[in-house]
């Protein structure tokens, strides 16, 4: 765990399914924020962190904390996906991987850096659940990383991954804010 001392987070515009040019600091009005960065909607682990994410949303809701998920994925990947899942929280789609290079977001430099037992295990997790792979999209090797955001936009939490499944859980991530 990285906790950062009350640094400044930078606004930002992005898009979502829907609409686009938002404003991140406006859309989080005031709440704590978590900003999951993950690769792309077909990824079977995103999958699964998004599921949990969207479980967990109401816990989320009661700690007064927006929740967002950014991906590689296409507006039309997560309009498809949401056709068969309602989503609590807005996926903002990031298919020029803009915002991954704005906050220094790397990619591993290989496959075999990208994978871990960890991750091994959470596909394992995943394919119990009944989630397999989708469409492919975006950078392969796209590391992921978490940035928890006080209500006055400064960071409290984040970590960079080192491999594909080395970020927090939904369930991790409540517990770190209920411990600031």
């Amino acid at each position: 765990m990285i906790i950062i001392e009350k640094s400044n987070f930078e606004n930002f515009k992005y898009n979502t399914a829907y609409e686009s040019e938002k404003d991140y600091f406006e859309e989080k009005n005031g709440k704590k924020g978590v900003l999951a960065f993950l690769r792309y909607y077909g990824c079977t682990i995103c999958q699964l962190d998004i599921m949990e994410f969207n479980k967990l949303y109401e816990r989320f809701k009661e700690l007064n904390t927006d929740v967002k998920i950014v991906l590689q994925s296409s507006p039309e990947t997560i309009k498809e996906a949401e056709k068969k899942t309602k989503l609590n929280f807005e996926i903002i789609c990031d298919p020029s991987q803009e915002l991954y290079k704005k906050f220094d977001i790397n990619s591993a430099p290989s496959m075999d850096v990208l994978r871990s037992e960890k991750l091994i295990n959470k596909v394992t997790e995943a394919k119990k659940f009944g989630i397999s792979h989708g469409e492919y999209e975006g950078n392969e090797l796209q590391l992921p990383a978490v940035f928890i955001l006080d209500e006055n936009n400064k960071v409290i939490y984040s970590h960079y991954a080192s491999d594909g499944a080395d970020i927090p859980r939904a369930n991790e991530i409540i517990e770190i804010i209920e411990n600031i």
